[in-house]
């Protein structure tokens, strides 16, 4: 007879729905599956089978162990309010302590035969006493009779036969884990036996929380074996029917078992994070550092629970030290995910503590969430700038670039501007301690908000440094600083650079070149195909993005392909039409960012009238096939071109 207790399937947030082979109706529509064929236990005991859970609106099928009865007046057996547990495993240090006074086989014998009863844990400890005995022969008693050696052989026999048939019997779950937990050679091969007694009272639900988590960890210690790893996606049972009981103390524990889980695992999952969304406001720091750490590592994506996150991150500020809040700003970093909350909690945090903030990492660690997710914040921002100028002698000149160069990338001046000179006067003296990638970075970030270090960029462009660099990567970069301040820098006496005959031209975003691509036939019929033309290049300057025109507007017959370059170009006579992605934005602004500034800079400079076009609503438009709209946003901000 097959029987599935109903107890386990009982939850606040799921129903749960057995089906496969053979089925036997129980009460609620329930289906029970027994499908030999999935029994692979060797347990006379128990048979694997399968379960539909539903949580909302996801079902899964689940695997579920299924306890065989020979007699049906054992129905009622999980129903019974279980007897009280002893206190063996309490005392079972004072146990283990009695037997390592024994100093040979003898002795462990002798102190056996005075046990008026031998219990689970006085069995364990005497097994466990003879394996470091027999392990570390020098404290053995030498003895050359045989009849010695027989009585060990079969001492240890009735002690482990004992072991197998009290721990059936037991009440005491945490004596069976602590057998687990050993590493007796005499325990090793019948550690099966007492898992799958675990996963029955898992079935019947014996376990609690912390024992389910103990005996996941235990499994998840020896993946290496497919029995283990088939057993552990199993314990999804236990763990929903102890919903009620999860609390703030323990949900990060059960967290902590999800990489082990396959099939279960979504199932899981889901179950946290209903929990998670009870529970959030009572979860400490420390339980919450554990939580994220798993969802990284999971690499799973939630819009639920990581709002979840983010609200108590805003609720806790008060409760994090520099370093804890370092760490959770890294972890949403991590996690590729920011909201309103996140940022507002980063912004009260520096408002109270900003001026006390001791440690630069943490500033750095700030500014990298600011530059990940293009927050252009001036409040932030002003203030990790204050905390940059007060400990610049105690930052070390390598950390320059994380500090300059999310000023540069947000387009933002802080309100003291002598950070931009200081900055420029240390690195004078200490450049070379610097990579040079860093230092590219700097000084475009310099250029980006027109701040320009001529006398930087004069060391840096000096023959005797630039023969040290390799890279055509970095050699690209050098001459965007080059060509850059040539172009908009009175005061820079450029370029200084060879003109650079083998780097290609870089091609342009295929984001934008399919969206031109489908609105190219409507571009013609406003402005005429003979004055138009796309993806032009600007030559003789640099090979970089930065002067690449998405559409380039013109007087008739003067297209890319015939334009004469080295000609003066008359002002606004050409029009740059340019097409801003999303990540060209600042987060939540029509603030372009710093690269973008400076590429409509350098146009304007070189003649053209620079036009700005959303790509966002250019998709929008176009894939709705609004071409009346489309025509008339192009024609309200591009204007109607002189012939």
């Amino acid at each position: 007879m097959l029987v599935l207790w109903r107890s386990y399937t009982k939850s606040n947030t799921s129903k749960t729905l057995l089906s496969g082979k053979c089925n036997a109706i129980l009460p609620n529509n329930e289906h029970l599956s027994r499908n030999k064929s999935n029994n692979d236990s060797n347990s006379p005991e128990l048979i694997n089978s399968t379960m539909l859970h539903e949580i909302g609106y996801n079902v899964t099928e689940l695997p579920v162990v299924i306890r065989k009865l020979k007699d049906l007046t054992d129905l009622n057996g999980p129903e019974k309010e279980l007897p009280k547990r002893n206190n063996g495993s309490v005392n079972y240090d004072l146990i283990q302590e009695e037997f390592k006074q024994c100093v040979d086989l003898r002795d462990v014998f002798s102190l056996i035969t005075k046990c008026t009863k031998i219990t689970p844990n006085i069995a364990l400890g005497a097994i466990e006493r003879i394996h470091d005995l027999e392990r570390n022969t020098t404290a053995m008693t030498y003895n050359t009779n045989e009849n010695y050696y027989r009585n060990v052989y079969f001492a240890k026999g009735a002690i482990l036969d004992k072991l197998l048939k009290v721990i059936i019997i037991t009440e005491d779950t945490q004596t069976i884990l602590n057998i687990l937990k050993t590493n007796s050679s005499l325990i090793v091969p019948h550690k099966n036996k007492f898992c799958e007694e675990l996963l029955l009272r898992v079935t019947d639900n014996k376990l609690n929380i912390d024992e389910l988590y103990e005996f996941a960890s235990f499994l998840l210690m020896n993946t290496g074996d497919p029995y283990y790893i088939d057993m552990i996606d199993k314990l999804w049972v236990g763990f929903t029917a102890n919903e009620a009981n999860v609390n703030e103390s323990n949900i990060h524990k059960i967290f902590t078992i999800l990489h082990g889980l396959k099939v279960s695992k979504k199932a899981m999952i889901t179950f946290l994070e209903h929990k998670l969304i009870d529970l959030w406001p009572k979860i400490t720091p420390v339980c919450m550092v554990d939580i994220m750490d798993v969802i990284i590592t999971e690499k799973y994506f939630s819009m639920q629970s990581h709002g979840v996150l983010a609200k108590w991150f805003f609720s806790n500020i008060h409760a994090l030290h520099e370093d804890a809040f370092l760490d959770f700003i890294t972890k949403f970093t991590l996690l590729n995910y920011t909201d309103d909350q996140i940022e507002a909690g980063v912004e009260k945090y520096m408002k109270l503590k900003g001026h006390k903030v001791k440690s630069y990492i943490l500033i750095i660690g700030i500014l990298n969430y600011l530059l990940k997710f293009q927050l252009r914040n001036e409040q932030i921002l002003n203030i990790c700038s204050d905390h940059y100028l007060k400990n610049l002698n105690n930052i070390p000149v390598s950390f320059y670039n994380s500090f300059i160069h999310p000023f540069g990338f947000l387009y933002f001046k802080p309100s003291n501007q002598r950070l931009w000179d200081i900055t420029e006067t240390i690195l004078l003296e200490s450049y070379k301690k610097v990579n040079i990638q860093d230092l590219c970075s700097i000084m475009l970030s310099y250029i980006y908000v027109k701040e320009y270090p001529t006398r930087l960029v004069s060391k840096v462009l000096h023959s005797e440094y630039l023969t040290k660099i390799s890279s055509s990567h970095l050699l690209q970069k050098l001459y965007l600083i080059d060509t850059a301040l040539s172009v908009e820098c009175n005061e820079y006496d450029g370029p200084r650079l060879p003109k650079d005959q083998g780097l290609k031209p870089v091609l342009q975003d295929q984001r934008i070149c399919s969206l031109l691509n489908r609105v190219r036939n409507l571009i013609f019929g406003i402005f005429g195909e003979n004055r138009v033309s796309f993806a032009v290049f600007i030559p003789n300057l640099c090979s970089d993005a930065n002067f690449i025109i998405d559409i380039m507007i013109h007087p008739i017959g003067l297209g890319s392909e015939t334009f004469n370059w080295k000609h003066k170009i008359v002002k606004n006579e050409n029009i740059a039409v340019l097409v801003h992605l999303p990540d060209h934005y600042c987060t939540k602004s029509e603030q372009l960012i710093g690269p973008q500034e400076m590429k409509k800079r350098h146009l304007n400079l070189l003649g053209f009238k620079v036009v700005s076009l959303k790509y966002t609503l250019l998709c929008q438009l176009s894939i709705s096939n609004k071409h009346k709209e489309l025509e008339k946003y192009m024609l309200d901000s591009i204007g109607q071109p002189c012939m």
